[in-house]
């Protein structure tokens, strides 16, 4: 699928912690902290030194710091990292999306002084921002985004649209302008349709045109009880008949905070233990057969990526249950 030494970018989650309780993370059961089987760790400067080796990074055109569950506002050692990675490469572009809701100004300045783009994900005014991006403090965002922006750093204003905010865009956009962000990004996804709870399992308000279930302890059993298996996400329907790979098409790698490696974050779900009660239950099911010494706390880089060879094979596969990926067929089959 993809050499060693032709790898250019790196997607890399840097935390698995975040602040926040989005109601659509994977972090959270509908915006309620729960542990769908995923590590609570931070990826130190040590072992990003060990994993990114100065040859290493000297071949990268770019990194990607986004997790698929943290923030780098929860790595005490976030700006130490991205500081290493420059020192070793002034070239490399380095992206960084975050929900700017936590940190003192210090790290905000030193963060802008690298050079890398960050990417502040306010999801409205101060009236619906908090819908989505639970425990997240508006105004506190929008300070940090003040001070990296006077810091003279490159800051990107990354709105996710809903039916509650669908009527502040261009508001917003025009206070990123004002306030000196240098690009607005608006995501249009399908996130807006879901139940919202607290921190105690509380119904707090639905996202969208939710007409489902919303009693907390319901939702919840089914969550903790019900298993997923392929056919329940396969349905009746029909292979795809190609699969344009992004991680060759991009030449990029995806790693964990754990240090795991994957072709990309969607197969990057901590396939091993995460997903129970959900759709990742049966696409990881598909994958765990595959991997094999991924970890690059472990082993070299060139070793953990050598499963990725067992992933294309699939795509010659015209059965899911005989082993085509349905993952790979639902984010990259056309």
């Amino acid at each position: 699928m993809i050499l060693f030494e032709d790898i250019r970018d790196v997607h890399l989650e840097i935390s698995s912690l975040c602040n926040a309780a989005c109601a659509w993370c994977p972090r959270t059961f509908w915006g309620y902290p729960y542990n769908g089987g995923y590590p609570e760790v931070n990826l130190s400067l040590d072992q990003c030194g060990k994993i990114f080796q100065p040859s290493f990074l000297n071949q990268l055109t770019s990194i990607n710091i986004n997790g698929n569950f943290g923030d780098i506002v929860m790595n005490q050692e976030g700006a130490d990292i991205v500081e290493y990675f420059y020192h070793h490469n002034k070239k490399i572009k380095i992206s960084i999306s975050t929900n700017g809701g936590a940190r003192n100004p210090k790290f905000w300045q030193r963060l802008a002084k690298t050079g890398a783009q960050v990417s502040f994900c306010i999801d409205g005014l101060e009236d619906t921002h908090h819908l989505y991006r639970q425990n997240t403090i508006w105004k506190q965002v929008i300070k940090n985004a003040r001070t990296f922006i006077n810091a003279d750093g490159y800051a990107v204003w990354k709105m996710v649209r809903f039916k509650h905010n669908k009527h502040q865009v261009d508001d917003c956009k025009l206070m990123s302008q004002n306030l000196g962000f240098r690009d607005f990004k608006l995501i249009i996804e399908g996130r807006d349709t879901a139940p919202v709870f607290d921190s105690h399992g509380n119904l707090t308000h639905v996202l969208g045109n939710y007409q489902g279930e919303t009693e907390f302890k319901i939702l919840f059993h089914r969550k903790q009880t019900d298993d997923v298996i392929l056919q329940d996400i396969i349905g009746d329907r029909i292979p795809k008949k190609t699969v344009t790979c992004e991680t060759k098409k991009l030449k990029s790698i995806y790693i964990a905070a754990n240090g795991d490696v994957s072709p990309c974050c969607y197969t990057g779900f901590y396939p091993k233990t995460y997903g129970h009660g959900q759709y990742h239950q049966a696409a990881n099911s598909q994958l765990t057969p595959m991997i094999a010494k991924n970890n690059a706390l472990e082993y070299p880089l060139e070793q953990c990526i050598e499963w990725f060879s067992e992933v294309e094979k699939t795509w010659k596969i015209d059965s899911y249950q005989l082993g085509r990926l349905v993952i790979c067929d639902d984010i990259c089959g056309s």
